[in-house]
């Protein structure tokens, strides 16, 4: 990140003084306010208003803001025009805890806070509940004050930014119409002037004046600007630093960077925090002086991967007196107009990660626990509303030490950039809910303990009549740089370094903490609850959304937004690269143009997860939410990940060094790693674009259902692309188009599951499998002398029943029969067929065969091209090819093929062997049959066509024939051929018809991915 100017300078002003050389107007700030008043109902709005250009006064050194300073010009409503539903956010809660019949010490006019005379002659001291009432503005100007009780701003307070300042005080609440105001754009607090706002420890909070326990910290329901002196947060180094170094090269001068100031150098094991603090003894061009010589090494696994440094000092900070977690203070805002700039917010924040909080909106708490409520996190923006033209900005802070979270953004619409979070134990950065709006870029998060437990272990879900203690919808806890709920953010060119868990989580089933309407519930992996409104989803992208079922009330749930911009951001040294998880489930669709994208994401030193009891989570543990993973993709739909570049580095060692003899003969899988993982049998429809895996012991895994595409990418691991068909894995396309395999591991191996986890379905389902560079792969088990269930003890393993029913026979008469026998007795074998003649042996393929490269014309047609007549009729469905489908409706042909309402499809090949697939849709074993014939050739009985929930491709039939290798090949000759489909059960979707040669597999849509 590259370093800023320290703007400086102090402006003098013309207008009535109280004597203390600071600058106050009076009467004409009064009347401006008067005259202001009409035109703006919030009086946060209109102090907002005043700046230098009004009747000429000069503000600056105290800095109440031009409007332009405030929302680029435009009014902002008050924070209780948005006022949130009734909870512990209520305003009316907040204001409680300062009722001005308690006031101890009220300013009676504008000045300075240590001058008595503000104070009606008497400062405010130790254990006061002061009070700064509407009209009035009062100066903390080199002061250091009594350590109150509470402080209500009603009107302003401002810290002079030229001289140390020191607010003390345990509870600090400004009111909708107030303003806070620490430094000044152009007037930031700089070098020569410290501004403090310490949260005192003046006991535990006293739980009969403040049930909610929101006291102690920052509640801010009025104006709040905050701008320090502006500087380089954290910067890749221009060398990466060994052992003994004291002299860091950076990518260039630092800006306001100080001797004494504290850094921070992230480390590069996985296994150990190798952190190290330093303090700046010197000062060169891009050279910096540290005090000590670095104990370890921080080199990357590559020399083009990067190294970094931090700088956690700010000329602004908030902070606690007091360390013990239950007596820390937090920050919360809930007003739309906030701006903090480089101020540091340090050991912050009550809620502890460590458990669940006590507080929830539904399930059942944590038992015998101290009291752990939600939302006091060291910054946070806490339900301001997302309905805003303009962000509130969060820019250069460093949040150090929080048992919870760092930086939040809750139902609000907040910019967050060039900002760091250190030693949070929860995770760094946060969108809590899912309909957050905003940004969040060119931040680091560095170093999170976390709970040890897996990203969805206090997930709340209704289905459930009994909910263990602590399943509360409570996550954010395992130890991660970045979580965000919601989709609709920007997030790019972030870094994550030294989390236990992942660096990257987006976990977007949306949060529900109100209650909730009849009829709906909270479904642990599906966002079935509308809470982001129409107005915010791009219709360009998700353009059958707005007009869905899914809609409720003007919303739709954020599980269905895509995600907006998610771009060059990196995790190293952590137990797990990026998570993606709850998004658009439920909502899978072939429109690869449409799906969000995941591009340049870097992970490299990924390492193991260690649990609180020291074992380590293996890679697929608990639905792929194990450590090692670089991206794993659970319980997701529709997206494209592009350019990531994934690197297991000292992983591998870090792996080695926890898992201990004993644990790795009893449980191997923990040794190993995944490039890029999945849970089972869930996500759908993903592509991999130009991405680079390398070092793990297995380099991906393709999703369980629906459409797997690497296109363009290079691995260079034990395993590249491991492809396993296990129990409920059905109907799935896997397809490798243009990649490299280096090195001397297995590239593509493929194979069936340990046979006590398989089911007759998923031996025998023709299920289209895997294609290599437009080849079909085919596994060992389908070899024509493979005999699939040599006994009665397989047979009852696969399931008697199932079997009989695929093969229309008793099970018994399948046993001790070849691939070649079944299918030509009853027209399936493993994975539908065996394999073919022209199949081969390939280097790149263990388990398995590749077909011959597949040579003559193809022809595609979408249904509704044809002379469409009835009982055809065209319907609409998003996730259709074109977005239309043809179906049969209210008619059945069952016993003979139609002589009417006939679809026809002129096409034109070479002369060769084709086969026939549609792309269709068939609800029910009632509902799925079509008619078909080529040319003048006998009607074919098409049954059992496409998916059930979803479109699939589906092999046309041939009539019997006495050779097997001829089923389901029609002989062609060069020229003209007509195709005819006639329909049999009313229900049965068709979209999309392809004639290929033998060996040519359709996958997604049909004709391939878009080109950029």
């Amino acid at each position: 990140m590259s370093g800023k100017h320290d703007g400086g300078g102090v402006e003098g002003g013309a207008s009535e003084g109280d004597g203390s050389g600071v600058s106050v107007p009076t009467e004409q700030l009064r009347e401006r306010r008067d005259e202001l008043q009409e035109r703006a109902p919030s009086r946060r709005a209109v102090l907002g208003t005043l700046g230098a250009g009004a009747l000429g006064i000069g503000l600056g050194h105290w800095g109440i803001p031009a409007l332009s300073d405030v929302v680029g010009g435009v009014e902002v409503p008050a924070a209780s025009g948005s006022a949130s539903p009734p909870g512990h956010h209520d305003p009316g809660n907040v204001l409680a805890l300062v009722p001005e019949s308690e006031v101890t010490h009220r300013a009676s006019r504008d000045g300075r806070w240590d001058d008595p005379g503000t104070w009606g002659g008497s400062v405010p001291d130790d254990f006061a509940r002061a009070q700064i009432p509407d009209d009035v503005t009062v100066t903390l100007s080199g002061a250091s004050t009594g350590r109150l009780k509470t402080l209500r701003v009603d009107g302003a307070l401002a810290f002079d930014p030229r001289e140390d300042s020191h607010l003390r005080v345990e509870t600090l609440v400004t009111t909708p119409e107030s303003v806070l105001q620490i430094g000044r754009e152009g007037r930031p607090v700089g070098r020569r002037g410290q501004a403090r706002v310490t949260f005192a420890d003046l006991g535990p909070i006293d739980e009969d004046w403040d049930p909610e326990r929101l006291s102690t910290g920052l509640l801010a329901l009025g104006e709040v600007r905050v701008h320090g002196a502006e500087k380089t947060t954290w910067t890749e180094l221009a060398s990466h630093p060994t052992s003994g170094a004291t002299t860091l090269e950076l990518d260039g001068a630092p800006t306001n960077w100080d001797e004494g100031d504290r850094l921070v150098v992230p480390g590069m094991n996985p296994g150990a925090n190798e952190d190290e603090e330093l303090f700046v003894t010197g000062i060169d061009g891009s050279r910096v002086s540290v005090d000590r010589r670095l104990d370890f090494d921080h080199v990357p696994p590559a020399d083009d991967l990067p190294s970094y440094v931090l700088n956690l000092d700010r000329t602004i900070r908030f902070e606690s007196e007091s360390q013990d977690v239950p007596r820390r203070g937090h920050v919360m805002f809930m007003s739309q107009a906030v701006e903090v700039r480089y101020a540091a917010f340090e050991g912050l924040g009550r809620t502890d990660k460590s458990y669940a909080f006590t507080d929830p909106q539904h399930g059942n708490p944590p038992e015998d626990v101290p009291p752990n409520p939600r939302a006091r996190y060291a910054l946070h923006f806490h339900e301001t509303g997302i309905d805003t033209d303009t962000a509130q900005t969060v820019e250069g802070v460093a949040v150090d030490g929080s048992p919870g979270w760092g930086v939040v953004n809750h139902h609000s619409y907040v910019d967050v950039t060039d900002s760091v979070t250190h030693d949070v134990f929860g995770a760094g950065f946060v969108a809590e809910a899912g309909n957050e709006r905003g940004s969040f870029v060119g931040n680091f998060a560095l170093r999170s303990e976390g709970s040890g437990d897996l990203p969805d272990s206090r997930d709340f879900d209704s289905s459930r009549d009994e909910h263990d203690p602590g399943d509360v919808d409570d996550f954010g806890h395992g130890g991660h740089g970045f979580w965000f709920q919601g989709p609709a953010l920007t997030v790019e060119e972030n870094v994550a370094a030294g989390h236990r868990h992942h660096g990257f989580v987006f976990w977007n089933r949306p949060l529900v903490d109100r209650e909730l309407r009849p009829g709906e519930e909270i479904d642990r992996i599906r966002g079935t609850v509308a809470n982001f409104p129409l107005e915010h989803v791009d219709e360009d992208r998700m353009p059958f959304l707005v007009d869905s079922d899914h809609v409720y009330d003007g919303k739709v749930s954020s599980a269905y937004v895509p995600l907006k911009s998610v771009r060059n951001n990196t995790t190293f040294a952590s137990g797990g690269g990026m998570d993606l998880s709850r998004h658009q489930f439920g909502w899978s669709h072939e429109r690869y143009a449409d799906y969000s994208v995941v591009e340049g994401f870097t992970a490299f030193n990924v390492g193991p997860l260690v649990r609180s009891w020291g074992h380590v989570a293996a890679p697929d543990h608990g639905n792929a939410e194990g450590g090692n993973n670089g991206i794993s993709v659970r319980y997701s739909h529709n997206l494209r990940v592009k350019d990531a570049r994934l690197v297991w580095g000292r992983g591998r060692e870090a792996t080695e060094a926890v898992v201990d003899d004993e644990q790795a003969d009893e449980h191997p899988e923990r040794l190993e790693s995944v490039g890029i993982n999945r849970n089972t049998p869930y996500p759908f429809h993903v592509v991999f674009e130009g991405c680079e895996v390398e070092g793990f012991t297995t380099g991906a895994k393709p999703l369980p259902r629906g459409v797997t595409v690497y296109r363009d990418c290079r691995f260079d691991n034990d395993r590249d692309v491991s492809v396993e068909d296990g129990h409920h894995w059905p109907a799935r396309r896997i397809k490798l188009e243009n990649c490299t395999f280096a090195g001397d591991g297995e590239a593509l191996s493929v194979g069936l599951d340990e046979p006590d986890d398989r089911g007759a379905q998923e031996v025998f389902a023709d299920n289209g499998g895997v294609v290599l560079d437009g080849r079909q792969v085919y596994y060992d088990a389908q070899a024509p002398d493979h005999v699939p269930i040599p006994d009665g003890e397989m047979a009852d393993q696969l399931g008697r029943g199932d079997l009989s029913e695929l093969f229309g026979t008793d099970a018994s008469n399948l046993v001790g029969k070849t691939n070649r026998e079944l299918y030509a007795e009853y027209g399936r074998a493993v994975k539908g067929h065996p394999v073919p003649d022209h199949a081969s042996r390939d280097e790149r393929v263990a388990g398995g065969y590749v077909g011959g490269d597949p040579t003559g014309a193809e022809a595609w047609f979408d249904a509704e091209n044809a002379d469409v007549s009835e009982p055809f009729r065209v319907r609409e469905d998003p996730s259709a090819a074109t977005g239309r489908y043809v179906v049969a409706e209210g008619v059945d042909a069952s016993g003979e093929p139609p002589s009417e309402g006939l679809l026809t499809y002129e096409f034109e090949v070479d002369a060769g062997r084709y086969r026939v697939w549609s792309r269709a849709l068939g609800p029910s074993g009632e509902d799925d049959s079509f008619w078909l014939r080529v040319d003048d050739g006998d009607w074919i009985r098409w049954g059992g066509v496409g998916g059930r929930r979803s479109w699939a491709w589906e092999r046309a039939p041939e009539p019997d024939t006495e050779d097997w290798h001829d089923r389901r090949l029609f002989d062609l000759d060069s020229g003209q051929h007509t195709l005819t489909v006639g329909f049999r059960e009313d229900g049965a979707r068709l979209d999309r018809l392809f004639v290929g040669p033998d060996g040519r597999t359709p996958i997604g849509l049909g004709r391939g991915l878009p080109e950029e």
